[in-house]
């Protein structure tokens, strides 16, 4: 009789170790997917501002930024040009009266930064000052000549999945997780 009560516990204790392990191998997952998910969210929002940034930098430089300092610099302290249109240049009468174009620089650090901080700007989330890969330079498509820019995630949390925006081979500013 003792040593069926032996046997019984061993097994019990066996039954709950392997349930521990099953809820754990199901749990383990989506753990992994929810922290991505919070990680990601964080780089995302990082790199939608760099495009940004690259992006306002092209409009003052006429090109965008192959290295950090310059391109901090221009976020920091550049300036856009805004052109207003004073009437409307699809209303005959606006037309005749005359349509005026103003003119004025907005500064990209209070339109695109605002309540941002530009200095964390080249450094990945959760990396403990680690930077993103900036690469940019010019392809032909055609006969053309175009400006383009890339943007990657050197440490991903998940590296199946490397985040990164703009593209050294197609014109494109789009993240790849858009």
């Amino acid at each position: 009789m003792k040593r069926n009560s032996i046997i019984q516990i061993v097994l019990f204790l066996v039954v709950v170790v392997l349930s521990y392990l099953l809820v754990e191998s199901i749990a383990e997952p989506i753990r992994f997917e929810k922290e991505r998910d919070r990680r990601y969210a964080q780089v995302i929002n990082r790199l939608k501002l760099i495009r940004d940034a690259q992006v306002a930098y092209r409009e003052v430089k006429g090109q965008f930024a192959d290295n950090w300092d310059s391109l901090m610099i221009v976020a920091r302290d550049g300036k856009f040009k805004v052109t207003k249109v004073i009437g409307n240049p699809d209303d005959s009468l606006d037309v005749l009266k005359g349509i005026k174009y103003e003119t004025m620089y907005v500064s990209i650090k209070d339109s695109i930064f605002r309540n941002k901080s530009i200095d964390s700007l080249p450094f990945i989330p959760f990396t403990d000052g680690k930077m993103f890969q900036l690469r940019a330079g010019k392809i032909k498509k055609g006969a053309v000549e175009i400006s383009v820019f890339e943007v990657e995630d050197t440490v991903p949390f998940d590296t199946r999945k490397v985040l990164r925006v703009g593209s050294m081979t197609d014109a494109s500013l789009s993240g790849n997780w858009e």
